[in-house]
């Protein structure tokens, strides 16, 4: 099932089947939930496309934070490998801000503490659960989804803390990102 799901998504995608394969395979062995991997590589690819980043790029960030993840958080390190594939924009770190915040993450209070998000990762607060579910948000697009689906998704997001209008701001950058 996870493998036919990246093989549709591959075909709406830059990204080939092949990618998707390894990629779930690196995710798997990190110890991600497979569900968990599957939406993680394409809310991955999703950011990435956002981003303007080609598939190569984007294939060897995916093997960074796979290795990070398995370590159980993206720390400083983890986050320039997606800097230097220029993935982590303003849009990137706002949805993982925004995550943080849904589960009592003060996290622009450690903005004002260390100076700049990037600076905040060198303590491990960003988790790779967290990580994976920030992915995930790229994932939600309007257009894709049946309405029972989006009932299910805005439930599940309100059970995980989000507001409706981090919900709301959630489904649009998935529909963007799934569009990209």
């Amino acid at each position: 099932k996870a493998l036919d799901e990246l093989n549709k998504y591959a075909d709406q995608t830059i990204y080939n089947f092949t990618e998707m394969t390894r990629n779930i395979g690196l995710f798997t062995n990190a110890g991600v939930d497979l569900d968990e991997s599957v939406a993680a590589i394409k809310g991955f690819s999703n950011a990435a496309a956002m981003a303007g980043t080609d598939s190569t790029r984007a294939s060897l960030a995916m093997y960074q934070l796979s290795q990070a993840m398995s370590s159980g958080s993206v720390r400083l390190t983890d986050w320039k490998s997606l800097e230097s594939a220029n993935i982590t924009g303003e849009r990137f770190v706002d949805t993982i801000k925004e995550t943080a915040k849904a589960h009592g993450i003060a996290i622009d209070d450690m903005i004002a503490k260390e100076g700049t998000f990037r600076e905040t990762l060198k303590d491990g607060w960003l988790t790779a659960d967290l990580m994976a579910e920030a992915l995930d948000h790229y994932t939600l697009s309007t257009e894709t989804m049946t309405e029972e689906e989006k009932k299910a998704n805005r439930e599940r997001l309100k059970s995980l803390g989000y507001t409706e209008e981090q919900i709301d701001k959630l489904f649009a950058l998935g529909t963007e990102a799934t569009n990209a």
